[in-house]
């Protein structure tokens, strides 16, 4: 199984860093959002829950079209038969899920320094601010990946699995804003029980995909 999830994992990350296209698409919606945003506000100072808001939605809209595309290709290109022959369901689906993680991970790495500095945001704890945006986008890229393959299998593109995904991450969205506007302000404590809960949801999800993707990927 580890040798199938690699194979899996590294023909995704070749194919999607070859083209670059739901990557680049990604990193184009979160620049223009993150610069009109900054030329809207004309350097007016937000509370620290707006910036907190601001910073997740435009995270979740950009990472949308990437983390469904790791399933959409297959179906676009005719490659999921072939896929589902050479690989069992399990290694199928953990190989998508870390390369959501990967890919989710990714542009949290290059949008967060971005949003940071055109928007002037200085985090009173950096690790308090890194702690919930790894731990968010975990439980972020954990839940979209089983939707991810429903909206494929279905015929769907990106809008539906928008959609549908939006209410299943409420509540990590929810817990992530907050916890990122106490790393933004001063005396903001770390709440590890959110941390946790964001873990723990990722775990959650990740054992119920593991016991439903198989019924997904494999019924026409």
């Amino acid at each position: 199984m580890v040798s199938d999830i690699i194979r899996n994992l590294k023909k995704d990350l070749v194919i999607e860093f070859r083209t670059r296209v739901s990557f680049a698409i990604s990193l184009a919606f979160a620049a223009i959002s993150t610069i009109a945003i900054s030329l809207v506000s004309g350097g007016a100072p937000f509370t620290d829950l707006v910036y907190s808001v601001l910073f997740w939605l435009i995270l979740f809209f950009s990472a949308m079209n990437g983390l469904a595309h790791v399933f959409t290709r297959e179906e676009e290109e005719g490659t999921s038969l072939f896929l589902m022959l050479n690989s069992g369901s399990d290694s199928i689906f953990l190989g998508k899920l870390v390369f959501n993680a990967v890919f989710f991970l990714i542009l949290e790495t290059v949008i967060a320094p971005l949003y940071l500095f055109f928007l002037q945001v200085v985090p009173a704890s950096p690790g308090h601010f890194i702690a919930v945006a790894v731990a968010g986008g975990l439980a972020v890229s954990s839940s979209t990946t089983l939707l991810g393959a429903m909206v494929a299998r279905a015929g769907g593109k990106g809008a539906l699995f928008t959609i549908i995904s939006f209410p299943v991450l409420l509540p990590v969205i929810w817990v992530s804003i907050a916890e990122t506007a106490g790393s933004l302000s001063e005396g903001g404590a770390m709440s590890r029980g959110n941390v946790v809960f964001l873990l723990a949801f990722s775990a959650l999800v990740v054992a119920i995909s593991l016991v439903l993707f198989r019924a997904v990927w494999e019924t026409e």
